[in-house]
């Protein structure tokens, strides 16, 4: 694991690119709080596509609904092929969640973003 918050995923038969850049990890954000332990890795792995979409520009090839069925039948069945793992681990050790978070097996604190002045 480099950091770079990218993991390939199968989803319904597809292949799923989740990216946790920074917009993945406001898109969790902006959901999370005091939720499920369902709600709150569906919402990682959604976090993730949007994330994969907005840096390729195109839209999910799968719904927040796909996702959740995905993310229940995964638990229910104890993670077989250890997906759910690989994909917490990947979004813990993303950059962005480090360093927009301050956690992170303390490699990384967050970093003062220089201010835009002009554009």
């Amino acid at each position: 694991m480099t950091g770079n918050g990218y993991i390939e995923i199968e989803i319904g038969g597809k292949p799923i690119g989740l990216r946790f850049n920074m917009y993945a990890i406001e898109q969790f954000d902006s959901v999370k709080g005091n939720n499920s332990y369902t709600k709150n890795l569906t919402t990682i792995v959604y976090a993730g596509l949007l994330g994969d979409c907005f840096a390729k520009q195109s839209e999910p090839a799968v719904s927040f609904g796909d996702v959740n069925e995905w993310v229940e039948a995964q638990i229910f069945e104890g993670d077989p092929g250890g997906t759910l793992n690989a994909v917490a681990d990947t979004f813990l050790k993303s950059n962005a969640y480090i360093r927009l978070t301050g956690k992170g097996n303390g490699e990384a604190k967050k970093k003062d973003i220089p201010a835009i002045t002009s554009l």
